[in-house]
């Protein structure tokens, strides 16, 4: 009796601790997300203009691109640049000086693919274009699957620098052998004391992903191409205290990570895409999924399907290494 009223109270314990330790997440996010108008830290106006440019460079990634797209968007992103040079931020960033070669380069891809000149857009850049030394590599790249393949096979660096997030996707359809080897290579992954917690969960049939690709964010504009999404979970009971409550996350990411690798490496494009979405949207995609059982939280979505024989991919541009990495 007495040992039952001890674990009873130790699990008390534990439960008033885990709510405490949620509380703090919240607080903290609260406080740090670059929404709230108090954070004007340099990494929150770096992000929201890599965001935005992303937005830019994904329309120009897509098979069939709009004349005039996104003209918005890239305002908003003359908005957010202003905005970086009135807090006194350092001009010479990548994310900053990426988001003005890569308006650059709209104009030149819709001037080039539609004939489409916006003056009033050609105006507005000319003002920022005193920042940026020289024009380097941004906005979209060209590529072949031959050239692709090539360094596929070649040493580890070339490879693993040769994969990218793909939005244009051939109309084979994917093997599942492909699939289940690629898998097989990412359960090499490292996992928190060999647990193990995530699943894969591969749809062969077209109406479930046809649903899925409905709710899924960030798949607009090359939904239909999309052959297959795989929805990567991770076991919240392989879990058991509050000091573990984001592992769940990195499970998942470790094992996206290379489960895209090996994707790549099998000759699978893929793309990516979050899920951090509402319980209730969360509801609905495991309506549609219909095997994924409640301890398991989805963590992210792939796209994917074989590459074109010739495809454009977003350059997507990185930060310094300075930036990243901090020594002392």
């Amino acid at each position: 009796m007495l040992e039952m009223l001890r674990a009873k109270v130790a699990l008390m314990k534990k439960n008033n601790q885990m709510k405490n330790d949620y509380l703090d997440d919240y607080r903290l996010y609260k406080r740090w997300n670059y929404k709230n108008p108090e954070t004007k830290t340099q990494c929150s106006r770096e992000a929201r203009i890599l965001r935005q440019t992303h937005v830019i460079e994904k329309g120009m990634s897509l098979s069939a691109p709009r004349k005039g797209f996104g003209l918005e968007k890239i305002n908003d992103l003359f908005r957010f640049l202003d905005d970086y040079i009135t807090l006194g931020f350092p001009t010479d960033s990548i994310p900053f000086q990426n988001a003005i070669c890569v308006i650059t380069k709209y104009i030149e891809f819709q001037k080039n693919n539609f004939n489409f000149v916006n003056e009033e857009l050609n105006r507005k850049i000319e003002k920022y274009l005193k920042y940026v030394p020289e024009i380097f590599e941004s906005g979209i790249k060209h590529a072949s699957l031959s050239e692709m393949q090539k360094s596929i096979n070649g040493q580890f660096p070339e490879f693993f620098m040769s994969r990218h997030s793909i939005r244009q996707f051939s109309d084979k359809t994917v093997a599942y052998d492909d699939i289940k080897k690629s898998v097989q290579l990412a359960m090499k992954a490292p996992t928190a004391c060999n647990r193990q917690a995530c699943r894969v969960y591969y749809y062969s049939d077209n109406r479930t992903n046809a649903e899925l690709g409905k709710l899924i964010a960030g798949n607009t504009g090359f939904e239909n191409e999309v052959k297959n999404y795989l929805v990567v979970t991770s076991d919240l009971s392989a879990f058991y205290d509050s000091f573990e409550r984001n592992q769940i996350y990195i499970e998942a990411g470790l094992f996206a990570m290379a489960l895209v690798q090996a994707l790549h490496y099998n000759g699978i494009a893929s793309c990516i895409l979050q899920n951090g979405e509402t319980p209730e949207k969360n509801t609905q995609f495991k309506q549609i999924c219909d095997n994924i059982p409640e301890n398991e939280k989805i963590a992210l979505f792939i796209a994917i399907g074989y590459y074109k024989d010739e495809f454009n991919y977003a350059v997507s541009k990185r930060k310094n290494i300075n930036d990243v990495l901090i020594s002392k």
